[in-house]
């Protein structure tokens, strides 16, 4: 479904990654976990993770940018420039089919890289607020510790909320000053879990991770395949 709006707010949490409020004509009913399209540039549609509750249907936030400057940057410079011009654009919404599964009563894996936090931003959200008891284990996996942008916000849901654990991974830390976990959030993930037989699991990153989250869960850990999703998987 084809929606007019306008960004009504942009927020910039760290380095180039940015939180865009995108204000539609009329509500969207999306589920959480779900992502919508917009055109960038060259007439060419782009997917971006919808990164709020489905409860807040009057608006979608997006998280955009990523530690590579380069390739982040038209995509940032669209949402600044129809912003500073008030210039309504087009979305497409809802898309996807990696949401989350709701009458499950599963534990909950969460596994995000990077900005990939937005999708699992989305699922996490409507899991407390639908007061789900089931453990929820958030893995998050980015370059620096400069890029863990929501890092405070995570930290106190996860002491609001007792079924809540939330890991943290840095893969660089040149001033060797980061004392939780280091390497890759996949291999994090690997080295605290020995059995997922039972857990519901969703993953949102770069294609390769994904990729290796699935294949590595898979035959390692026990993860059962019909119990995994992202949007990823739909491409291998």
């Amino acid at each position: 479904m084809l929606v007019n709006c306008k960004v009504s707010k942009i927020e910039s949490v760290n380095k180039n990654i940015y939180k865009v409020k995108v204000t539609p004509d009329h509500p969207i009913v999306f589920k959480a976990g779900q992502y919508i399209f917009i055109k960038i540039e060259d007439n060419k549609k782009q997917p971006f993770s919808i990164a709020n509750c489905p409860t807040d249907i009057g608006s979608i936030e997006l998280h955009i940018g990523s530690s590579d400057e380069s390739s982040a940057f038209n995509i940032i410079e669209f949402f600044l420039n129809v912003f500073e011009k008030k210039i309504n654009f087009e979305i497409d919404a809802p898309h996807g089919d990696a949401w989350l599964r709701e009458d499950s009563s599963n534990p909950l894996l969460l596994i995000a890289g990077g900005t990939g936090l937005s999708y699992i931003n989305s699922i996490l959200k409507n899991c407390l607020n639908r007061k789900l008891m089931q453990p929820i284990y958030l893995y998050w996996g980015v370059k620096n510790r400069d890029y863990l942008y929501a890092d405070e916000e995570l930290k106190a849901l996860s002491q609001k909320y007792n079924n809540l654990h939330y890991v943290p991974v840095v893969l660089e830390d040149c001033e060797n000053m980061w004392l939780g976990k280091r390497g890759t959030v996949l291999n994090a993930v690997m080295e605290d879990f020995t059995d997922l037989t039972l857990f519901d699991i969703y993953v949102c990153g770069p294609f390769m991770m994904a990729k290796a989250a699935k294949e590595q869960l898979i035959s390692e850990k026990k993860a059962r395949s019909e119990q995994m999703f992202a949007d990823a998987f739909a491409y291998l």
